[in-house]
Order: C-alpha cells, then structure tokens, then sequence
C-alpha cells in the first residue's frame, strides 16, 4: 500500500464528527445474546479510545453476524463492553440511519462515542454488496450514506476483517466524506503489505491448511512479490505432490476431489508454479500417513498408499526448520497437518514454535492459523497476528479489495482538494 491511504495523522480528528467503522463480528451464546468473545472489540477498543480522547464525536458502525442467523443480534451489550475497555461511556442507539440514529450523532459533544445498531438490520446494507469495479456510486446512493454523511467531517475505516466486502458501511462513504485508516486497518497494511515486499530477506512463507486453492494463489503472489521460499504442508503439499506427478493415494487423492472446487483447475495451477519457480516452491520429502490412526513415516518416493497422508514426515520437517533458522521474515498461513490430532500435531507445533523462538520479523495470517497459534500459547510471540480470515486471504493473495480501492481513491481525491467539508 505505501503511503496510497489517509492516516489520523493526515486527517487530526480534534473536534470533529467521525463515523467509525469497525469489524466487531463476535461469537456469541445464541441462547443467551452473550459475548462468549471480546478479542475483535479490544483491538479495535485502541482506535475509538484515540478518537475520543483527542476530542472527537464518534458515531461507530458495526455489524454482526448475517440476517436469518442466530447470532445477528442488537449491538447493545458489544456497546457495554467497549464502554468498559476504553473506561468511559459508549451509548446504544437501537436505530442504524433513522431519526433516533441522526439525532444521537447530531447531538454529540466532543470525546463523546455512540454505537449505532447492527448494520446488517439495514436492507440495502446487505443488498448493495457487489463492486462495479470503477467506483462506489451505488453504496454511495443508499439511505445509510444520504443520512448519516451530512452530519459527519470524516469517516475511519477501521475495519479490516471486512476489507473484502464492498457494502454501504464499508465503502459509501468516501464519494462524500474523507476516509483514513484507524489503528487496526493501519497496522494490518503494513504489517502484512510490509512482510509480503519489504520484509527482511530471506522471506520465507509457510503455507498449510485445507484451502488449497486460496493457497495455490497465495503461494503465486508471495512468490511474484519477491518471497523467497514458500514451504507447503498439509493438504496443500498434497495438491502440491500431486500437480508434480505424485499418485498420493486414493485417501487423499478423493479428499482433495471432493473438498476442493475445481480442483482439476486449481492442480494445473499450481503445476505451473512448480514449473515457474521449481526450488523457491518446497514440498515434502516424506509424509506421515495415519494406519489405523497410528502415525506412520513413509518416503514420498514409496508412494501411492492406501492410508491418508495427515502429515509431513521427520525429514521434510526437519528441512524446514533449518530454513526457518536462517529467514529474515516468516509468514505463517495455515497448519502443516491434522494438528487436532496430537498423532499428527508435530510438524505444526514444531514449525511454529520455531517461528514464535525466531528473531525474524514474523506475521500470522488471520483465521484458523491466528486459533492454532493462540492454542499453543504462541500468540504474542510474534510480531504480527492478523484481525482477519477472508480478508486476509484476499490481501495475501493480491486480490483486489473494495475497502483498499476505496482508500486509495479518498486519498487521490483528498490530495486533490475533491473534499470541502
């Protein structure tokens, strides 16, 4: 990204109304509306806190949850724990763009924070989702966006677990309103962005997990921005294996037949990585196989099995971690086997904790792989765990995301004095 978006140093909010938005999504008890966790609402807890102590009015804006789910419920108790992280009061408007909404944010005194309802109530929220892919013109002709913008200065997009999405809340707001990062989206930019291209070499790249073919892309523009090595574990060294010519077996073969769509598609894909880049892209040596849910090593060269491949083999491990020793950076997407089970938790447990020992700069990609890093007790060990699942997948596999387009045109526009307020 470089400098291609508004900061709050580019954009002093003292004084000014600010529309805030936030990724708060939580988990919670459908039974009960409890917050069963508050880890999205402390991160984003740092920008709303900066905010209103430099003396802005800040109306935030949420979602949670989909419509027809259990969980999309009324943000009044994410409200009372944020109020309770920053220390000091945040009060629920049940209305998202109505008269109770305009009238709480058009009343709000300096360093004063509101929490407007559940975006996700408003139709059109859900409805005007698509990109056009040249501007925000319909999100910007939406009622949330002809209410809400007339009462604000500027607007923070702070929400980078949704930067993939192109909805009113996300995006309307910048044919009107300026729009710069908060603390969180900030840091995920360069945090990641840095890792991907600037990050100290040798840039090393661990790609595991089940989503083999957001891999297979991911592993494609890792390597096109100037990673160095991109080692492969679970299912995605399978498809890897199997894309250089490798009979895995038939387990495994139909896991990736019935899991992966496409998978004809995504296999010659990643056949031509290996042509491409040949060395910088590692797969294993050996696997470890389950035989009757005992662990058992085998060479790649003695494959087919019958047996499905859960893990990679001690060699293949080993190899990586005498990489892993010398890397400079380290980014980690996904786990390297069936890690629930502690059969085949080995090669996972012994990779990351190697990187969470490393004196290299070190960045967790969001979802399964920032769970598996807080189970082992690893999570601030690193330098960088990613807010976001999908997001962050988009973002390490450079595709275009609606939020980064729409802050790169506020900043154009801003420069170029397209702002009056």
């Amino acid at each position: 990204m470089g400098d291609s978006f508004l900061t709050l140093d580019d954009l002093p909010p003292g004084g000014k109304t600010v529309l805030l938005r936030v990724d708060i999504n939580s988990s919670i008890n459908p039974e009960t509306g409890a917050l069963l966790d508050d880890t999205r609402i402390r991160r984003h807890a740092a920008t709303a806190e900066l905010l209103a102590e430099a003396g802005a009015k800040v109306a935030i804006l949420a979602h949670q949850s989909r419509p027809g789910l259990l969980d999309c419920v009324p943000l009044e108790r994410h409200a009372r724990r944020l109020a309770h992280l920053i220390d000091r009061p945040v009060e629920f408007i049940p209305d998202v763009h109505g008269e109770l909404a305009r009238d709480a944010v058009a009343s709000l005194e300096p360093g004063e924070v509101v929490m407007l309802d559940n975006v996700r109530f408003d139709a059109e929220e859900v409805a005007v989702s698509s990109w056009n892919g040249e501007n925000f013109t319909p999100q910007a002709d939406t009622a949330l966006v002809r209410n809400l913008a007339p009462l604000a200065d500027m607007f923070v997009n702070d929400a980078f677990a949704a930067a993939h999405r192109c909805q009113p809340s996300l995006v309307g707001f910048i044919e009107v309103l300026p729009m710069a990062t908060g603390l969180v989206m900030e840091r995920e930019l360069r945090k990641l962005g840095g890792a991907i291209a600037d990050g100290p070499a040798p840039r090393i790249a661990l790609l595991g997990g089940s989503k083999a073919a957001d891999s297979v892309a991911i592993a494609h523009h890792f390597l096109s921005q100037g990673v160095d090595e991109v080692l492969t574990g679970g299912v995605v060294a399978n498809l890897f294996l199997m894309a250089g010519g490798v009979d895995i077996g038939a387990p495994s073969t139909t896991y990736i037949r019935e899991h992966i769509a496409d998978w004809e598609q995504v296999v010659a894909d990643a056949l031509t990585l290996r042509k491409e880049f040949g060395d910088r892209l590692m797969v294993p040596v050996d696997v470890a196989v389950s035989d009757g849910g005992l662990r058992h090593g085998l060479p790649v060269s003695e494959l087919p099995t019958k047996h499905p491949v859960h893990d990679i083999g001690l060699e293949t491990l080993v190899a990586y971690l005498a990489r892993l020793e010398k890397a400079g950076t380290i980014i980690a997407n996904g786990p390297f086997g069936v890690f629930e089970n502690p059969e085949f938790a080995a090669s996972t447990r012994e990779i990351f904790t190697a990187m969470a020992n490393s004196d290299a700069l070190t960045v967790v990609g969001g979802g399964e792989t920032a769970m598996v890093f807080t189970q082992m007790g690893l999570a601030d060990r690193v330098n960088h765990v990613s807010t976001g699942g999908g997001a962050c997948i988009a973002f390490m596999s450079g595709r275009l995301m609606p939020v980064l387009e729409a802050l790169r045109h506020s900043k154009r526009r801003f420069d170029e004095g397209g702002y009056n307020k």
